[in-house]
């Protein structure tokens, strides 16, 4: 099972030998199974790679990140793998009613909306959560009040300080940005093994975006990145000088796929929470019920004394 994210930083050569990913740089030369890799994240604009190493990737199910200049992820390569029920999983889910979608969508946001209280629970006060709990238990069927924006307001202020915006061009917006990015290439990888298509979104419908379906479901773990760069931020290891992420930090956010979480009651890490939930929308979509999507739960970590 596929559990690791690499990431390459500096200028190499990599190939596909023996069916393993094949690396050569100044250090030497290094191999890797390829059905150990989640995902494999292209950093250095002077890597170069041969194509028989992208179709394996793909055969694997391994997604492949690029990024910018800035070392920021700005696309991913995913595998259009044959399902066994392709055709009919994807009639199915572009012919789900709305009333369905917004079953869905009210547990999706009712999931984060608890995640969000219990990250801020785990690093403030519990009475700082108490009305993100409560404001969970408001969201209808498709969010028709907005609570879901009501409690990132309430969360955002009490997370990150009351000075903090969403969307800035900070080094804790940059971090949120590369770790959301990580997650959703898990999340949609997940997606396209199981037959599902990421375009067709049960919230978001964006037409200019491939990846509304990801979008949607991605929201249950947007707070385990919120709670990484919250530790990261509070240990001391950003400069607010920086205008873009160190190599330690986007190593640890790259590792996100490995941060645990709990679905009914056992513990799994995030690629393989990502992979029961596709799984179980799948079924939510068959069985015509938002009671079979399975979704994840954040444990409150234990404050040192």
């Amino acid at each position: 099972m596929a559990w690791r994210s690499v990431m390459i930083q500096n200028p190499a050569k990599i190939s596909l030998k023996r069916g393993q990913l094949h690396l050569e740089n100044e250090g030497g030369a290094y191999t890797l199974p390829i059905e150990d890799i989640t995902a494999l994240i292209l950093e250095s604009p002077q890597i170069k790679l041969s194509s028989t190493l992208l179709s394996a990737c793909q055969e694997q199910g391994v997604a492949v990140i690029t990024c910018d200049d800035k070392h920021m992820p700005n696309g991913v390569l995913l595998p259009f793998q044959p399902h066994s029920r392709q055709s009919r999983i994807a009639h199915l889910q572009i012919s789900w009613s709305q009333s369905l979608k917004k079953r869905l969508w009210q547990r999706v946001v009712q999931c984060k909306i608890t995640n969000q209280a219990i990250c801020l629970e785990s690093i403030a006060e519990k009475d700082e959560s108490k009305r993100i709990y409560a404001l969970a238990s408001r969201v209808d069927s498709g969010d028709t009040k907005n609570i879901e924006a009501q409690a990132a307001r309430y969360y955002w202020q009490r997370l990150m300080g009351k000075d903090f915006r969403r969307g800035g061009n900070d080094i804790t917006n940059a971090a949120l940005n590369y770790g959301y990015t990580v997650l959703r290439s898990f999340v949609a990888r997940s997606q396209v093994a199981y037959g599902l298509l990421p375009t067709f979104g049960i919230h978001h419908c964006n037409q200019l975006n491939a990846f509304n379906l990801t979008d949607d479901m991605m929201e249950v773990f947007r707070p385990f990145v919120d709670d990484v760069v919250w530790h990261l931020k509070d240990s001391g290891k950003f400069d607010p000088k920086d205008n873009q992420l160190s190599i330690k930090i986007r190593q640890e956010l790259a590792n996100i796929g490995n941060v645990k979480c709990i679905i009914d009651g056992k513990s799994h890490t995030i690629t393989n929470a990502c992979d029961q939930i596709a799984a179980s929308l799948v079924n939510a979509i068959e069985g015509k019920t938002p009671a079979l999507l399975t979704l994840p739960k954040m444990s409150i970590r234990k404050k040192s004394l």
